[in-house]
């Protein structure tokens, strides 16, 4: 090779490992280990975590990380066999927008008392499930879309969810405190599991590794990976809350559309009724 190459390709190279560096050392989360001041949030300490003292503060997750991120995912995943009724989150900081995913590919929407629901109907997977949502007036099929949707204006308080119980599965076990990080910005608290609490139920698992982050000024959990004894296999779980942008939802003025027709349809159904009654 031409010396005048060669050169050029070692120092293309080390300025190549230079700026991998330079972009590493950046966005690399600094771990620091725990000093005799370190803070700790109500409830927790270097070898303890009261999960119940975190829930009774007036912060959670569906609320807190709007002060940090402009939209954000609260991202679980467990083992194939232990079905989830909810699967991920996406939260808009800004107007309170939530999107929930549910089994089989439905999609759930919930801006205040407003509620929205979509389904595909290939995705639907038995057709007694399909008949339900067929006899169900509060669902509406739209041919265009083939997909189910409903939408309520006024559909209350938010339903049992799942939003802030996914670590309740930390519950069973004992932790102790590791280092300080950050979590896509948020200082957090690293704990590294350590055991099983006396008070744990008899049936609890052990495990087999976990880690969680906590947050250092609110208490928030901001992610856990563990993985649990399960006799035949092991079973991990992690959870994670990360900005991430609020997905489309445009299906939502679908949704509403076919309703409002839907509603038009049946009140035009009920006077013809009315009219046709001895």
């Amino acid at each position: 090779m031409d010396r005048r190459y060669l050169i050029g390709l070692v120092v293309a190279l080390v300025a190549i490992g230079i700026g991998l560096f330079a972009f590493t050392t950046f966005w690399s989360p600094q771990v620091t280990p725990l000093g005799s001041d370190q803070t700790y949030p109500a409830g927790t300490g270097p070898d303890h975590i009261n999960f119940s003292a975190l829930e009774t503060d007036d912060t959670n997750v569906s609320h807190t990380p709007r002060t940090y991120w402009d939209s954000y995912a609260i991202v679980y995943t467990a083992p194939p066999d232990r079905r989830l009724v909810e699967g991920d989150y996406y939260i808009n900081s800004s107007t309170g927008e939530i999107l929930a995913k549910r089994w089989h590919n439905a999609t759930v929407y919930r801006n205040g008392t407003t509620y929205a629901f979509v389904q595909s109907a290939d995705s639907i997977p038995t057709e007694r499930q399909r008949e339900q949502l067929e006899s169900d007036d509060r669902y509406v099929y739209d041919n265009t879309t083939d997909a189910y949707y409903r939408y309520d204006l006024h559909y209350g308080q938010i339903a049992p969810t799942n939003i802030g119980r996914h670590p309740d599965i930390l519950d069973a076990y004992t932790w102790t405190a590791t280092n300080t990080t950050t979590h896509h910005g948020v200082p957090v608290i690293t704990y590294c599991i350590s055991g099983e609490r006396a008070t744990a139920a008899a049936d609890v698992p052990p495990a087999i590794n976990g880690t969680l982050r906590l947050g250092v000024e609110d208490g928030i959990v901001y992610a856990f990976d563990i993985t649990l004894d399960g006799d035949e296999r092991d079973y991990r779980y992690t959870y994670d809350v990360h900005p991430a942008p609020f997905p489309d939802h445009s299906w939502v003025d679908t949704a509403r559309e076919a309703a409002s027709v839907n509603k038009s349809s049946n009140e035009s159904s009920d006077r013809r009724q009315l009219h046709q009654s001895p």
